[in-house]
């Protein structure tokens, strides 16, 4: 009887957090943008690959932790048009919940007028989700050591797509990621919610070395509230680039990033809470390693302003 009551308990548990858990957030998020829109794969000259850790909440028990790695390349390209094709690996854990995600990124990008470019993408892969049963305390209620590790995993499939409008100093952008809002078989009202993005960003030249590059995104998710997020670069000599960024609700930060080697970028970003969560954790800390197979200077693509 005991252990039937755990297993309902740590269901339910499950069930919450599955409807209401948002995507993962990135603060650099037009260095990540490939995790948020399929559109943006291939928009590089040639094969890059990036990996990030993220660190919310540093000092707060059972706080969420990210790791990603994505890679994505062109191919057949005739002129300026071409193909996208990537890949992303993704892993969140958030006290005993955890969840992995695998997804394969399809683009097709086309040549418009005025230097504008057009490309629509299309993600597809799987998530699973999961609970570890030790990090839970249930008092006076006794639990089998044979499912006290984990109680398993709970697999849903993830369908994204997006839209991805760009030229040399300016980029707009569209995903919906959970495209399906596919429904967690058995958990009772548990279903996973479409997440709609909206981006902006440009690259205004100040002088010859130096850039200024100011972006925004708005995030939605069904029955919560919008989310604005917004960052403002400064680029000096294409090599290093600082600046300070914000969310509604959240607080502010600060980044940099660095073309530490011909083939190397470095970005961090650091954040400062504001909301009730300063009172127990206050940072947030995120880098991203980026390696690029032809070096940072080639120039031989359509430009997008994310990038370059």
């Amino acid at each position: 009887m005991k252990k039937g009551l755990a297993i309902i308990a740590v269901l339910w548990m499950i069930g919450s957090n599955v409807k209401a858990q948002q995507l993962t957030h990135y603060t650099n998020f037009t260095y990540n943008y490939l995790n948020y829109n399929p559109a943006v794969t291939g928009s590089t000259p040639c094969l890059e690959a990036r990996v990030g850790y993220r660190k919310q909440w540093a000092g707060f028990q059972g706080a969420p932790t990210t790791g990603y790695v994505n890679v994505h390349n062109k191919f057949g390209q005739r002129r300026y048009n071409f193909h996208g094709l990537g890949f992303m690996v993704e892993n969140d854990t958030y006290g005993p919940f955890g969840s992995t995600s695998l997804v394969a990124n399809y683009a097709y990008h086309m040549k418009l007028t005025k230097g504008y470019s057009l490309s629509a993408g299309i993600g597809v892969g799987f998530t699973q989700y999961r609970l570890g049963l030790g990090g839970i305390t249930m008092p006076d209620i006794e639990i089998d050591p044979v499912i006290g590790n984990s109680l398993g995993t709970i697999v849903a499939p993830t369908v994204n797509c997006g839209l991805w409008l760009y030229r040399k100093d300016r980029f707009y952008g569209l995903s919906i990621r959970q495209l399906t809002q596919p429904k967690v078989k058995g958990l009772p009202d548990t279903q996973l919610r479409r997440h709609y993005t909206l981006a902006y960003g440009r690259s205004i030249q100040m002088s010859k070395k130096v850039n200024f590059k100011p972006a925004m995104l708005l995030n939605y998710v069904g029955k919560s509230k919008p989310s604005l997020e917004g960052q403002a670069m400064l680029e000096f000599n294409k090599l290093i680039s600082i600046g300070i960024a914000g969310r509604t609700g959240h607080g502010g930060s600060a980044l940099v990033k660095l073309d530490a080697l011909p083939y190397l970028t470095i970005a961090y970003a650091y954040d400062i809470t504001a909301n009730r969560l300063r009172y127990a954790a206050t940072n947030t800390h995120e880098i991203t390693l980026g390696f690029r197979a032809c070096g940072l200077k080639e120039r031989n693509h359509v430009p997008c302003a994310a990038y370059d």
